[in-house]
């Protein structure tokens, strides 16, 4: 195995030495990937992967190693599917079966299935297995669909590296219609002119009528056919139409899309007369009582009002908003940190503007300078001292842990000195065998044949 980890330049080595260094160094890959989501399923399952305001296993992952957030969210998926699997992780492991491969299986195998899923995937490409994989997901929905008796709408939107956004639907009929119908009122909308009427009132509802038969043959063939003539065949720009409606009629705040927080504190907890006393610790709007640490996080980016009440719960004045950032500062702030600013992170919805300096006890300015933007993960982290911040000045800030080292933003990744080549692992073994052009229909007709008479023999017998 030593001529797998020479550092002879690779213009130095014949065509036939690269052949072999690039396919050993992929059967040692893949049993290292094995090897790795071995020890990450065993990290998951034991919650070794928190602190510091780290919302889940990827999320770490992500964090620590410099993955994306999508890579890893699917390291962790294989990793917990794995241990029920044996017969696909040994294969795995043994570099036979590459990670592309186990990937694609752990989608719809089972322990009944695995068997006949590892054994295809001996023999065919990786390109193959995802085929195969997709028609039985595609087979396995349409069962369960057909025994439950409906079908749930689905849908998928993906950006593109060009910038574009496709958006893929599965509607049931009766959404589809919906949908088709919106495209037409939002065609109108959109294409009408000068002398076209305004859409009614009730086009806002669901487009759903029930029709009597009597009624409906009493139309002439020429108006049952306009009910729909006006469905485009490019619905593209009907749907963004009718984005655009639903953005210009509905208001949402800029930050945290609809919460309001209302939070009850008090300055005098010995307060007087009949039920002040139960209210005098901080509490939510009509809800429970809440603590110091949660009191903070509140707080942090809130307004404030003082009320003076009189014994009897009277008010006897309204004080005036203050503390609160403006909304001009919350974009700048928002624009600024991209999100939220904890090292790793980058989320981008639920954000909460966090004075790095308390502005209640310490008087901490609200100023960019002391404003950062946090997700509610790392806002209630931070309140519950599971890490620091530190304001360096000229809107400049620094994440620390406990023990006060560095949170960096990309840690450094490096191979374990103690790490080896497993000399187990075949040079070739992620080498397919066999392959040839895939017959999907009769391939998924086998497997399929297979496990139903694995199902019936425990009945027959």
């Amino acid at each position: 195995m030593s001529g797998f980890l020479d550092d002879t330049p690779p213009a130095q080595l014949t065509v036939e030495q690269l052949r072999e260094r690039v396919t050993g160094f992929a059967g040692q890959i893949t049993a290292l990937t094995a090897r790795f989501l071995e020890l990450l399923g065993e990290l998951d399952e034991r919650g070794g992967w928190g602190g510091e305001g780290i919302s889940s296993c990827a999320h770490w992952l992500a964090w620590r190693t410099g993955m994306s957030i999508r890579t890893a969210q699917e390291h962790v998926r294989v990793a917990r599917a794995l241990p029920g699997l044996p017969l696909l992780r040994e294969e795995f492991a043994t570099g036979r079966l590459t990670y592309s491969k186990a990937r694609a299986l752990t989608r719809v195998a089972t322990p009944e299935r695995e068997a006949e899923l590892v054994n295809f995937a001996r023999s065919a490409s990786a390109t193959q297995v995802e085929k195969l994989v997709r028609s039985m997901r595609h087979l396995d929905r349409e069962t369960a669909e057909r025994e439950a008796g409906h079908i749930e709408s689905s849908g998928q939107w993906k950006w593109h590296l060009d910038g574009t956004l496709s958006v893929t639907l599965r509607l049931n009929p009766l959404d589809g219609a919906r949908l088709l119908a919106g495209a037409v009122r939002a065609e109108y909308e959109r294409t009408r002119v000068a002398g076209d009427g305004d859409v009614p009132r009730d086009a806002l509802k669901p487009p759903t009528e029930l029709v009597d038969p009597a009624a409906a043959g009493e139309m002439t063939a020429a108006q049952q056919r306009d009910l729909w003539r006006h469905v485009p065949h490019n619905i593209a720009p009907a749907m963004v139409a009718m984005a655009d409606t639903v953005h210009g009629v509905v208001d949402i705040p800029e930050i945290a899309p609809g919460a309001e927080i209302v939070v009850h504190t008090f300055a005098d907890n010995n307060s007087e007369g009949d039920g002040d006393a139960a209210l005098s610790d901080p509490h939510l709007d009509g809800g429970p009582a809440l603590a110091e640490i949660e009191v903070d996080e509140a707080q942090c980016g809130a307004a404030e009002r003082e009320v003076t009440k009189n014994k009897r719960g009277a008010v006897l004045s309204w004080g005036r908003k203050r503390r609160q950032p403006t909304a001009a500062m919350i974009r700048a702030i928002f624009n600024r940190d991209a999100g939220c600013a904890h090292p790793g992170c980058g989320r981008t919805r639920h954000l909460h503007a966090h004075h790095v300096r308390d502005w209640d006890r310490h008087d901490g300015p609200t100023d960019m300078d002391n404003l950062i933007m946090l997700c509610s993960t790392h806002h209630r982290a931070l309140h519950r001292g599971r890490f620091a911040i530190r304001a360096l000045g000229d809107q400049q800030f620094s994440f620390h842990r406990t023990d006060g080292s560095l949170i960096e933003t990309a840690p450094a990744v490096a191979i374990p000195d103690d790490w080896e080549p497993d000399p187990q692992i075949a040079p070739d073994a992620t080498a397919t065998v066999g392959g040839g052009r895939l017959d999907l229909g009769y391939t998924t007709e086998v497997l399929y044949a297979i496990w139903r008479l694995k199902a019936e023999q425990p009945a027959a017998a």
